[in-house]
């Protein structure tokens, strides 16, 4: 991906006039966290800062902070509870061997996490640049075995906050989610989790239909109404959070959710280690959502067409919508 404006939304800059910023958050395994560090460093600099061997921070890179976590809550309470434990200068020492066994096993089952700092849209090429080389050094992802379901996760900064905007991302990330999948060829393993899991059929309807107009609350509850969970393809609780933490944290327990200015976009898979992917292609497909969200007839239609589908007879298999979007996308 190179650093030119057909890379970039229409809407660039926020509502304070900054410009627009994203978190990437990708998961793989393949690699250890010393030749991962090694490709951070190689292509942006830094300097480390080891917690455990679960989990390590970057610190002053070209782009900011960037974290590597083994990406299992439990693992990594755990291995740090040794790590603490252990004599680290007796590396035969029975917590030292647990801790090896530990990240050995836990390898085979979650993934490294390398999660990027808030990166200007501008600069987004670097975070492409930083995928080759982990590819190069050896990365595996989602396909490469039938235990790993491991995703990118994108986190773009609104324009704005307001309602309007957050409902017209809602709206065409809803419109476009059949198409996106498609193009993305989401992988069997992580359709199977609860990851990624869509939004219902119920909540889908009453986002599209043009007459819901909430304000912020009633947005808010319904989605935790229909939705109370962080397991959704793209996930809104971090930026409802962000405008009212007292609401969600009312409702929902779960100290997981973080509290930002962004969505949370979870449906991309990541194939690090195939050489005809990177950042740019999930990216792109993602610009139709924020081409959509812009255009307030063009979205307006779309949703008029979506609600149209949903109120006829349909079945679980039925590709109708997924051909009529496609349609629509190209005419654009």
């Amino acid at each position: 991906m190179t650093n030119t404006s057909s890379w970039l939304p229409g809407a660039t800059r926020t509502e304070q006039d900054k410009e627009r910023r994203v978190g990437v958050e990708l998961e793989f395994a393949g690699l250890q966290p010393e030749q991962i560090i090694q490709c951070v460093q190689a292509e942006l600099g830094g300097k480390v800062e080891r917690h455990s061997s679960f989990d390590f921070t970057i610190h002053d890179t070209a782009l900011g902070k960037f974290v590597i976590e083994l990406d299992a809550t439990y693992v990594k309470a755990v291995g740090a509870h040794l790590e603490e434990s252990a004599d680290l200068e007796d590396e035969f020492s029975i917590e030292a061997v647990a801790t090896e066994l530990l990240t050995k096993a836990a390898e085979q089952i979650v993934p490294w996490e390398l999660v990027t700092p808030p990166v200007p849209l501008s600069e987004l090429h670097r975070v492409q640049d930083l995928f080759t080389r982990l590819r190069q050094a050896g990365a595996l992802g989602t396909r490469n075995s039938i235990r790993y379901a491991f995703g990118l996760h994108l986190n773009p900064e609104l324009p704005g906050t307001d309602v309007s905007t957050i409902l017209a991302y809602l709206r065409a990330y809803l419109c476009l989610y059949d198409w996106i999948a498609d193009q993305d060829q989401i992988d069997l393993t992580r359709k199977l989790t609860n990851y990624i899991k869509h939004f219902g059929k119920d909540y889908i309807q009453k986002v599209i239909d043009w007459q819901y107009q909430p304000g912020r609350s009633q947005l808010i509850d319904d989605y935790i109404d229909f939705n109370p969970t962080r397991n959704r393809s793209m996930d809104m609780l971090p930026l409802f959070t962000h405008l009212d933490e007292a609401r969600v944290r009312n409702r929902l327990d779960d100290p997981r959710i973080k509290a930002r200015p962004t969505l949370h976009y979870r449906l991309p898979n990541c194939d690090i280690d195939n050489p005809k992917w990177n950042l740019d292609q999930p990216w792109r497909n993602w610009l139709q959502v924020e081409r959509l969200a812009a255009d307030p007839k063009r979205l307006q239609a779309f949703c008029h067409r979506y609600q149209q589908y949903l109120q006829s007879f349909t079945t679980p298999f039925d590709t109708e919508w997924l051909r009529t979007s496609s349609r629509l996308v190209k005419e654009s």
